[in-house]
Formats: C-alpha cells, structure tokens, sequence
C-alpha cells in the first residue's frame, strides 16, 4: 500500500523502492540482543543482506516495539512516572538504530507498535521511550508516525479475527500515517487523495473473518466494494491501468483474464 503511494506521487513512476523485511513476532529484543548489541538470526539472515546492498540509498522504515526489551514480555512501561524503563526503552531504540546504519542504512525513520488489546497501556507507553530517544537529535535518525493513536480508535474492526493483527483497513490507516510522515520529514505537502483512500476504507470496513480464517457471510460484498475505488473514470470497470494494489488481487477477480474488471466479475467475486 506505502509502494503504491509513492508511485502515485510521482506520477507512477518507481522512484523509491519498497522491499519488505518484515518477520513476524520480531520486535528489537527479538532481532538483537538489547543487552549487548549483537544481531539475531533474522537480523544476519533478512535485514543484513537487503542493508548491504551499495546499489542504491536506503532508509530503513521500522515500526517496531519494545516487548520482552525489559526482561519478560509483559514487563513493560506502566505509566510517565516509570522513568528507569523510559530511559531503558530509550537506549534500546539507540542501540537498534545505531546498528541498522553501521550495517549500511543512511537513514532510519521508526516508529513504534500499533495498539494492543490485553498488553496496553505498556504498548502505547512505548512512545513515551521513542519521543525520549529523539530528544536526544540522533544523526540520521526521524520520529516516524504515531500508528497507535488512529488504530486505537477503530479497534477491533481494523483488525483481523485475532483482533491483533491489522486487516486491509488497518494496513491503509498505517500507510497513510507513513506516507504522510515521510512527506513532512522531506518538507512536502501531503496530497489529499492519501487521507481520503484512507477514508474510504475506514468506510468500507471487511467484516470480521472466523477464527479459522474463513470470512464471514457478507466479506465479499466489502471486497468489491473496496475494489471500487480504484474505478478512477467511475465507468464501472476497472482497468490494470487504473488498479493500484497488488497483481495478485487483480488476477483474482479478472476471471476472463482480459485485463479489465466488470461488473459481473465483481458481482460474482462478492457473493
């Protein structure tokens, strides 16, 4: 979603390069270790290669969290008085974000957890840590956006069965927030076609999937519904031109394979 922003931006042209390097369950205690410094399987394995390619500048976008940071995973900052593990938080998100630019990062943009149903306030305390680290004016190194608040207030429906991990709702709330924060880092205007893809969503919200994953009755209405808003000439169809999520998601509903997206397709994608 943050890919196909940027290439909105500038005029759909691929001027910066989204590359994932995400691994679930993976916040910093699990990517390095916070009391000496040293880098972790998935660091050596996923993070490292993608770093130390020279090809290319690379800012590292992380959105991340401070859970087992203090010993066991529910220990965590309780309120603005628990200044020890403020500070402890705080020179965690150093030692993390020193690391990224000695293994090849120019610049770092972090950002810490959405909201946490059953592990907060401690979760959204953890920017209490961010906001102390950047205090401190590191080189290279930017606030990213504050996810926690927006996903807060529309918990659980941006949120998947499991109502801790986002769904396509809560994956557009984030990556308007992202891109907005980038924009103003860069000193850009923010186009307003981002905060209103982001409200579309919200007004579209997918139903709760089972907990066996399957969607429940009416999930496919939504979908279509979503896929609409890629119809830019409003004529009812949508064109690979015009489509602006992932390939995959096209292939889905382009039964024909005729690069185009009718009202049949969708209608019979819905039910």
């Amino acid at each position: 979603m943050l890919q196909r922003k940027l290439d909105r931006y500038f005029d759909g042209k691929r001027v910066i390069e989204v590359k994932s390097a995400t691994q679930g369950s993976t916040p910093i205690a699990k990517w390095m270790n916070v009391e000496t410094g040293e880098p972790m399987q998935p660091w050596t394995t996923k993070l490292r290669p993608l770093l130390k390619d020279d090809s290319r500048p690379k800012i590292v976008l992380a959105q991340q969290s401070l859970q087992w940071a203090f010993g066991s995973r529910s220990e965590g900052i309780r309120d603005q008085s628990n200044q020890e593990h403020i500070r402890k938080g705080a020179d965690v998100i150093k030692a993390y974000t020193d690391l990224l630019k000695a293994d090849g990062a120019d610049a770092v943009v972090i950002a810490m957890h959405i909201y946490k149903q059953g592990m907060e306030p401690e979760i959204g305390n953890e920017r209490l840590s961010l906001a102390a680290f950047i205090q401190s004016k590191p080189h290279d190194v930017y606030a990213g956006p504050d996810v926690w608040t927006p996903t807060s207030k529309i918990w659980p429906q941006a949120f998947q069965a499991d109502k801790v991990h986002p769904n396509d709702m809560g994956a557009e709330v984030m990556a308007h927030h992202w891109f907005a924060a980038l924009l103003t880092i860069c000193g850009k205007d923010i186009p307003p076609w981002s905060a209103d893809e982001m409200k579309q969503a919200m007004a579209n919200p997918p139903a709760l999937a089972t907990r066996d994953g399957r969607p429940q009755r009416g999930e496919g209405r939504g979908m279509a519904a979503r896929m609409l808003r890629h119809d830019a000439n409003k004529d009812g169809k949508i064109t690979k031109a015009e489509f602006r999520g992932p390939t995959p998601m096209f292939s889905r509903f382009d039964k024909n394979n005729d690069g185009v997206i009718d009202n049949q397709e969708l209608t019979s994608s819905a039910r």
